[in-house]
Protein backbone atom coordinates (compact mmCIF):
# COMPACT_ATOMS: atom_id res chain seq x y z
CA UNK A 1 0.00 0.00 0.00
CA UNK A 2 1.11 3.57 -1.05
CA UNK A 3 1.60 6.64 1.62
CA UNK A 4 -0.72 9.48 0.34
CA UNK A 5 0.64 12.83 0.82
CA UNK A 6 -0.66 14.66 3.70
CA UNK A 7 -3.27 17.36 3.24
CA UNK A 8 -3.46 19.81 6.02
CA UNK A 9 -7.46 20.73 7.43
CA UNK A 10 -8.75 22.24 9.84
CA UNK A 11 -8.36 19.02 12.72
CA UNK A 12 -3.98 18.76 11.26
CA UNK A 13 -2.36 18.96 14.58
CA UNK A 14 1.45 19.04 13.58
CA UNK A 15 4.01 21.76 12.48
CA UNK A 16 2.77 23.42 9.39
CA UNK A 17 6.40 24.92 8.61
CA UNK A 18 7.88 23.31 5.09
CA UNK A 19 10.69 25.95 4.96
CA UNK A 20 8.17 27.56 2.04
CA UNK A 21 8.56 31.42 2.42
CA UNK A 22 5.75 34.22 1.92
CA UNK A 23 6.88 36.44 -1.04
CA UNK A 24 5.12 40.00 -0.13
CA UNK A 25 6.45 41.96 -2.78
CA UNK A 26 4.96 39.33 -6.20
CA UNK A 27 1.52 37.72 -5.15
CA UNK A 28 0.64 39.91 -2.02
CA UNK A 29 -2.85 39.84 -0.83
CA UNK A 30 -3.99 42.80 1.27
CA UNK A 31 -6.18 42.28 4.08
CA UNK A 32 -7.54 43.96 6.87
CA UNK A 33 -4.51 43.28 8.96
CA UNK A 34 -2.04 43.77 6.49
CA UNK A 35 -0.50 46.92 7.77
CA UNK A 36 -0.16 48.73 4.46
CA UNK A 37 -1.31 52.13 3.73
CA UNK A 38 -4.75 52.24 1.71
CA UNK A 39 -4.30 53.18 -1.53
CA UNK A 40 -6.16 55.92 -3.47
CA UNK A 41 -8.73 54.60 -6.17
CA UNK A 42 -7.21 54.25 -10.04
CA UNK A 43 -9.46 56.99 -12.30
CA UNK A 44 -10.72 57.26 -15.05
CA UNK A 45 -9.85 61.04 -16.11
CA UNK A 46 -11.40 60.43 -19.98
CA UNK A 47 -14.58 58.67 -18.77
CA UNK A 48 -16.75 61.95 -19.74
CA UNK A 49 -14.83 62.78 -23.07
CA UNK A 50 -17.14 61.89 -25.84
CA UNK A 51 -15.97 59.82 -29.47
CA UNK A 52 -16.45 63.40 -31.15
CA UNK A 53 -15.35 66.20 -28.82
CA UNK A 54 -11.66 67.55 -28.69
CA UNK A 55 -9.33 65.21 -27.57
CA UNK A 56 -8.27 66.89 -23.45
CA UNK A 57 -4.20 66.47 -25.09
CA UNK A 58 -4.81 68.98 -26.70
CA UNK A 59 -4.15 67.78 -30.36
CA UNK A 60 -7.08 69.37 -31.48
CA UNK A 61 -8.02 66.53 -33.18
CA UNK A 62 -11.14 64.62 -31.94
CA UNK A 63 -10.78 62.09 -29.30
CA UNK A 64 -12.17 59.15 -31.65
CA UNK A 65 -9.02 59.89 -34.19
CA UNK A 66 -6.46 60.41 -31.12
CA UNK A 67 -6.81 58.88 -28.02
CA UNK A 68 -9.82 57.24 -28.68
CA UNK A 69 -8.82 55.20 -31.13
Amino acid sequence: MTQQPHVHGPDCNHDHDHGHTHDHDNGHVHGPHCGHAPQEPVRNELKDVGRNDPCPCGSSKKFKKCHGA
